[in-house]
């Protein structure tokens, strides 16, 4: 069965490579656009029946979420564990921290928290960092709160609680999961909700729909399944800390655990303003001794060579010189300072292994203060730690993490999110930023396809259309913008252009195209039509749901996770993907155009979408151990309702924005035919006896006007041809086809049943089904004809083509409501694909931030190349579909491009292309922060990095340089 399957993704990929060859070589594109749509759909299908009809094993909620529990747990514990060995707490082994409990009156009252009633039975809180564990089970409501000053401990300890709690962690118990209170809106969030978006933040693969068909983070918190441990307390706002800790106390059940960390005078501050954590015993970190952080200096400095061949350390003679001078200015401060774990760990970097002298500690008289000793310390970290890169010296590392620090300084946060870069955009550029590189890239092909000599209107046409797309995204450039903002903003857009088309367009008939905008002012209608259509394509980005603050998605198909020939298959497909419309282009820009050009343009593209997509998305997905569950109707049941929901979406949405177009458009060219004159001309009105009316012209020629209302144009100037019978291109009704157009090449041309006549002949609008116009034979008859137009001037054919206030206004509703069903159908599909692709399929370990983006990337284009697709095969029916629906079709195709512009992938290209182009980034992004997390300057947090203290982030945020370089 396995090679079976491998059998059909391989003959698949054959078959399209053998088909394009084909196409190639035959220099001829006509014939294969629907086969290699209807090919590229069946390999589609393929892979999601691979995915979807598995075996399945029926699992009980409960069972699942257990699973799930596991799961995070095992991610949760390899993060923390890769972080404590990043900073390198173990080596030798961690400062010993300790704590004393706090003053009574920062706890809740003794028999709230639990405690006995004699004294003597109370257990010490008092302790050393191993024993977190132990004290927190020591508390019986399972709440303890953790004061201390800046930088004593407190992170290094919350971090230790959460591995000692993993490792003895039984099955049911629930997984320590630790939160940043700097990421928490307490005004605007509660508790569960604040706890949900961290877990989904760092581990995105929660954000699948769990057990009971809510979202499984939700499930897993609501069950009481994680154990919050909130970290840093102090770094909200002054009212919101207040607001925090009542949120603490009213949202919490008994018997919800709790582990809290905050600097001591921030807590006193919050009791005083409002309550103490409810049922929470609290202990103080206390200050480090300094023979304790002497000692530690001294197992972790760099040895060196002493008197007599002894190990020696360049910590040896400042720390003896302390001793020896207790009194001292300097030497207090150095014992002041060194009482704090972090300082301890900054010198342990700057002096311990770099080579520089700690004694510069006790010469620089600026250092003399224990404020600017540790401003100092903080300041050389950064270079101490880069001191060994090949890449980036410490000054330009320095330089590009000050940007970064006083990016999330002015943004409020401590999480350094790969897919928030965008906000370090200036402000218009930020929701636009993708769109407006993309149209620049558009704008260019335009431009140089222009300057070949062909498609001279193409810039005007593509400025427009990124005109209206800009403008219509502006309704989604807010955050939680719903969709009823995304229509009446949309219809806001509309209405104007929609009137603009009314007022100008011609009041006729187009033989040909049946659309509102057909005969307009080449310049004008161009612009406008432009406009809509990038209107259009806005409203069809709105109903699939693509919002301003996208986030990282998780692959969704488990066979790409896990088949080791993953690699080779995301490069044949992206190649593929990439070469077909690149052959497109090539066709429509070179003419003509040789096959060994073709080939050339079909390798060179398909080899840059193979190097794009690289197909390493799950790669630190199997280094932390999938989940190997299988998955089974339940995929193809999400895949189901996503489709409903999308469609039940876009044809509302759809039909609001065509009819708005069609009563505006129509209304107004209606109100247009109204006052137009009845006849073409002022001239005697002739009254036959049928009841119609005519004028004559001075050359003869007779305008007139039925009863019914038809118009028609009687030529006093004779024609000459054939009436042809029986000719099947006619549908074997009779038809004038004029001398000059009876051509040998004529589909008519050997008919045998032909009559020549030469008269002068009555001319009417024709209908699209027969011909653009009919003529009256001398015998009465009405036939069709084919070439007569090339015979008529405009103001012939505006006369014998126009339509009156009745007719414009229901083609108008004809075309807005078609179309704008036709955009909700198509639309409505390809944002089901998007929900479905959205939503992962299974928890699994936490990727890295460099996995996470790569997965991000890998998801959005299938996502394109999906929605893409739905668009091509809707195209392919266009014959069978009202011109209105038909037109709606070719909107959404290049949607699928702009979806992949506007994720989390997308935006953050346009971020770089910025931020590095004006120095504040490396280009080489990724690789630096990995680099600076490897270093211990960065910490990572699921799929997100922070930095590795508050403290360090403020002061790399207060350095020089307004613009971090």
């Amino acid at each position: 069965m396995r090679y079976w399957r491998r059998g059909v993704w391989v003959g698949a990929a054959l078959g399209t490579g053998a088909l394009m060859a084909v196409t190639v070589w035959n220099r001829s594109l006509e014939g294969v656009g629907p086969l290699l749509s209807v090919l590229g759909f069946l390999v589609s299908l393929a892979g999601l029946l691979h995915t979807t009809v598995r075996p399945a094993v029926a699992l009980s909620p409960a069972e699942q979420l257990d699973r799930s529990a596991d799961a995070l747990a095992d991610a949760v514990r390899a993060q923390w564990l890769a972080e404590w060995r990043l900073r390198r707490l173990q080596d030798p082994e961690p400062l010993a921290v300790r704590w004393a409990p706090a003053q009574p009156w920062l706890s809740d009252l003794d028999e709230a928290i639990g405690w006995p009633a004699r004294d003597t039975e109370r257990p010490d809180l008092s302790g050393l960092l191993a024993d977190i564990t132990q004290i927190f089970g020591y508390v019986p409501s399972r709440r303890l709160t953790v004061l201390g000053p800046p930088g004593s401990g407190k992170t290094v300890l919350a971090v230790r609680f959460t591995l000692d709690l993993l490792e003895h962690r039984g099955a049911g118990d629930p997984v320590p999961f630790l939160l940043q209170a700097s990421s928490w809106q307490p005004d605007q969030q509660d508790l569960r909700q604040w706890m949900v978006e961290r877990l989904v933040a760092g581990h995105p693969a929660l954000a699948t729909v769990g057990p009971s068909g809510g979202v499984l983070a939700a499930e897993l918190v609501s069950c009481g399944r994680v154990l919050p441990v909130v970290d840093g307390l102090d770094e909200l706002g002054g009212q919101l800390r207040t607001r925090a800790v009542f949120r603490l106390n009213t949202e919490l059940d008994a018997g919800d655990p709790l582990f809290l960390t905050c600097r001591s005078d921030v807590y006193a501050d919050v009791v005083e303003a409002g309550d103490v954590l409810t049922s929470a015993a609290v202990v103080e970190l206390q200050p480090l001794g300094f023979e304790e952080a002497a000692g530690y200096l001294i197992r972790t400095a760099r040895p060196v060579r002493g008197p007599a061949g002894a190990r020696a350390t360049a910590w040896d003679p400042v720390l003896e010189h302390v001793r020896r001078h207790p009194g001292e200015a300097v030497a207090r401060c150095l014992r002041q300072v060194l009482e704090l774990p972090l300082m301890v760990a900054m010198a342990r970097a700057v002096y311990g292994e770099s080579g520089a002298d700690p004694a510069e500690l006790l010469s620089r008289r600026a250092l003399a203060e224990p404020a600017a000793m540790e401003q100092h310390l903080l300041d050389a970290f950064v270079p101490a730690s880069f001191r060994t890169s090949a890449r980036w010296d410490g000054d330009e590392a320095m330089r590009r993490l000050r940007f970064l620090a006083r990016h999330l300084e002015r943004r409020g946060t401590r999480d350094l999110a790969w897919w928030e870069l965008h906000t370090a955009l200036p402000g218009p550029l930020r929701p636009l930023a993708p769109l407006l590189l993309l149209g620049a890239v558009t704008e260019i092909i335009c431009l140089a396809v222009w300057l070949s000599g062909q498609g001279a209107e193409s810039p005007v046409v593509a400025a427009a259309v990124l005109t209206g797309l800009c403008a219509g995204y502006a309704a989604l450039a807010r955050e939680n913008a719903g969709l009823r903002r995304t229509l009446l903003l949309s219809v806001a857009y509309v209405i104007p252009l929609a009137a603009i088309v009314g007022a100008t367009r011609p009041l006729v008939r187009d033989p040909f195209y049946d659309v509102p905008f057909a005969g307009m002012h080449e310049l004008l209608g161009r612009l406008t039509v432009g406009a809509l259509y990038g209107v259009a394509v806005a409203a069809g980005l709105g109903v699939i749901g693509v919002t301003t603050a996208p986030a990282p998605a998780t692959m969704p198909f488990p066979v790409l996770r896990t088949w080791r020939h993953r690699r080779w298959v995301w490069k044949a497909a992206a190649g593929i993907f990439v070469a077909i419309p690149a052959v497109l282009i090539a066709e429509l820009v070179i003419y003509p155009v040789s096959a060994p050009t073709l080939l050339t343009v079909a390798a060179v593209s398909a080899a840059l979408g193979a190097f794009v997509v690289r197909g390493e998305g799950a790669t630190a997905v199997e280094a932390g151990g999938p989940s190997r569950r299988r998955y089974g109707p339940g995929r193809a049941g999400r895949l189901g309702r996503a489709l409903v929901r999308g469609v039940g979406v876009g044809l509302p949405a759809g039909a609001v924005l065509g009819l708005a177009f069609a009563l505006v458009e129509g209304g107004t060219a209606a109100g247009r035919a109204e006052a137009r004159d009845d006849l073409p001309f002022r001239a005697a009105v002739h009254r036959p006896a049928d009841g119609g009316r005519y004028v004559v012209a001075d050359d003869g020629t007779r305008y007139g006007l039925r009863p019914d209302g038809t118009a028609y144009v009687r030529w006093a100037r004779p024609l000459e041809g054939d009436v042809i019978g029986g000719c099947s291109y006619y549908g074997g009704e009779p038809a004038f086809v004029p001398l000059s157009a009876l051509s040998a090449d004529h589909p008519c041309a050997d008919a045998t049943r032909r009559a020549s006549v030469t008269a002068a002949m009555e001319v009417t609008a024709g209908t699209a089904a027969t011909s653009a116009v009919r003529v009256r034979l001398p015998d009465g008859r009405l036939v069709a004809t084919d070439g007569v137009e090339d015979w008529m001037d405009e103001a012939e054919w505006r006369w014998i083509a126009r339509q009156d206030s009745g007719q414009l206004m229901g083609s108008a509703v004809s075309f807005g409501l078609a179309g704008g069903l036709g955009l909700g159908v198509v639309a409505g599909f390809a944002a089901g694909l998007h929900r479905w692709l959205g939503a992962p399929v299974d928890t699994s370990r936490t990727p890295s931030p460099l996995a996470s983006l790569r997965t991000d990337r890998d998801t959005a284009l299938i996502r394109g190349f999906l929605i893409t697709l739905v668009a091509w095969l809707c195209n392919l029916f266009v014959a069978m579909l009202p011109m209105g629906a038909a037109v709606a079709t070719v909107v959404v195709i290049p949607m699928g491009l702009v979806t992949v512009a506007l994720s989390a992938w997308g935006r953050l290209l346009t971020a770089r292309l910025w931020c590095c182009s004006t120095g504040r980034l490396p280009w080489r992004l990724m690789a630096f922060l990995a680099e600076a997390h490897e270093r211990g300057v960065l910490r990572q947090a699921g799929a997100v990095y922070q930095f590795r203290h508050a403290r360090l982030q403020e002061r790399l945020a207060s350095g020089e340089g307004a613009d971090g370089r």
